[in-house]
């Protein structure tokens, strides 16, 4: 066989292809080729196509992994150089979005997977900060109990715009002092006296409705149900069913934007959010002009009257104002309908503890006079319903944690956390953790009626500190009354048990509690599900 002649083949779609100059070149023959020439040109024409292929993707993925390692670089520059001790484990993710795609996408399990990998202090990058999370009562106490000294209150910045420069949130300092001291005259023992009654009426009229209706999306309704308590009984202003639709409507996209990539582009999450905003303060304007001007109907028993009413140096201006009622609206509203779900699911599975509620309400006389008007000194009577409460409140806290700023570098369990790093304290996963509580998987509102667990330390669901929720009464109020007349007047079963539990903003079920109600007939001790 004689030597074979060669040439390339110029095409449109690939690289050249080398083939016999005897071929008809639209395919590659090498019949006539020796074992040896196969080879080597059939390595050759792989390469080559490999190369054509691949390299730009190699490309692209080395300039990915440099920009990367340029980053984690970057962010660990703010490393403080004078402390011996290094940063917690973690990963920064990509640059500039960290790890808040992860973060959004999965919920509580980008932090439970961290948490089982790193242990309770790590380092990770979310919402355009990098941060460190910790967990365990005792870390969350040094946060708290240091507040200005060591860190400062410090939320994402979605969070910040959407809740406004006048929430109590945001403040520091004498203006938080003052602000608050503003609050708390709406939630003294005399102002909650004065909200029991109409809260009591508001969740009666609810649990009828549902009866009527019996087939209900439980959470949807806790939802509408908590928004018209913040209303009326906090802001003291009425709705009629196409208005109270359209601010809920509002309301919710304002709470689904809470956890945004913190840049305003049109249609996208916080844009909305922020428009949503727009639109619950102007209604919240429009009743503190009616205030102002003395025209409200609601008189003046509600939260946001009490704090008008004030007067000299912890007066709030009309800013100031607008934003802490939104403010109170947010607090009231999540904590309420979270709660509720997780009340409703664990009576539910617990059909002893539903027992043990019916047996206090009639031995307090609150079962036979099932239309009887509740005080707040009746309510507070009621032990074994506030451990339900209170049980609900540790296995499922409605705010998973709280968001800080380093004033100083410090050290938390052997790493430092340098200055000007977010902090991140959670509350769900010290609870779950926590050393004092014997299987913190399980539901048993007895656990708080023999040794006490220290609620400073191992039980903070509304936070602590300075920074500690100032409604955190009225929250423990509306959730008291809830059980108290939703055990007492209806029968209900809930259809899923074990649904899927979503964590942002807040806990609830992914379902929406599909529920069946039923009005309570006759006199029973035992107020069973259907």
């Amino acid at each position: 066989m004689g030597t074979t002649e060669w040439r390339w083949l110029n095409t449109s779609t690939g690289p050249d292809v080398l083939c016999p100059s005897n071929a008809s070149c639209q395919v590659l023959f090498l019949k006539d080729a020796k074992s040896a020439e196969l080879q080597y040109v059939s390595l050759y024409l792989l390469f080559r196509r490999l190369t054509y292929i691949v390299y730009p993707s190699i490309i692209s993925w080395l300039l990915v992994l440099l920009c990367c390692k340029f980053w984690k670089s970057y962010v660990c520059l703010n490393k403080d150089p004078s402390s011996q001790r290094p940063l917690p484990p973690g990963d920064l993710g990509l640059p500039f979005i960290g790890e808040t795609l992860s973060f959004l996408f999965l919920g509580r399990k980008f932090f439970d997977r961290r948490r089982e990998q790193y242990g309770s202090v790590f380092k990770t990058h979310i919402l355009g900060k990098p941060t460190v999370r910790i967990i365990g009562a005792e870390n969350a106490r040094k946060i708290l109990m240091n507040e200005n000294s060591l860190v400062e209150s410090q939320w994402p910045r979605s969070i910040q715009m959407l809740l406004g420069e006048g929430s109590l949130t945001l403040a520091a300092g004498k203006v938080h002092t003052i602000r608050k001291r503003a609050i708390l005259r709406a939630f003294t023992y005399d102002a909650l006296s004065g909200y029991a009654v109409l809260t009591q009426e508001i969740i009666r009229k609810y649990i009828n409705k549902w009866c009527s209706q019996r087939n209900v999306m439980g959470y949807k309704e806790f939802r509408s149900l908590a928004f018209e308590l913040s209303c009326r009984v906090l802001l003291g202003f009425e709705m009629n069913k196409d208005e109270h639709g359209r601010l809920l409507d509002a309301f919710e996209t304002f709470m689904s934007s809470l956890f945004s990539i913190p840049i305003r582009i049109p249609g996208l999450g916080l844009d909305k959010g922020m428009k949503a905003r727009e639109t619950m303060l102007k209604k919240i304007k429009a009743i503190i002009l009616q205030k102002q001007n003395g025209r409200s109907s609601a008189g003046s028993t509600d939260a946001l009257s009490l704090m008008m009413g004030i007067e000299g140096k912890e007066k709030l201006e009309m800013e100031e104002a607008k934003d802490v009622a939104l403010e109170l609206m947010f607090a009231g509203h999540e904590t309420t309908s979270s709660a509720a779900s997780t009340l409703i699911l664990n009576i539910a599975r617990n059909p002893e503890v539903l027992f043990k509620i019916t047996e206090e309400l009639a031995s307090n006389g609150l079962l036979d006079d099932r239309g009887s008007v509740l005080d707040l000194g009746r309510i507070n009577k009621l032990k074994y319903v506030r451990n339900v409460v209170k049980e609900a409140l540790r296995i499922s806290p409605p705010i998973g944690g709280g968001y800080r700023k380093a004033l100083h570098t410090f050290e938390i369990e052997g790493y430092q956390i340098p200055r000007g790093w977010s902090i991140v304290y959670s509350i769900r996963d010290s609870h779950e953790t926590s050393p004092v509580v014997d299987k913190p998987e399980v539901f048993n509102p007895e656990r708080w009626s023999g040794v006490q667990i220290d609620d400073r330390e191992h039980y903070f669901p509304f936070g602590g500190g300075k920074k500690g929720c100032a409604g955190r009464e009225f929250a423990m109020l509306m959730l008291k009354v809830f059980v108290i007349e939703i055990c007492r007047s209806s029968c209900w079963e809930v259809q899923n048990l074990n649904p899927k539990i979503k964590f942002l903003p807040v806990p609830h079920p992914a379902d929406n509690l599909p529920m069946v109600f039923q009005k309570l007939e006759g006199n029973r001790l035992r107020a069973s599900t259907l």
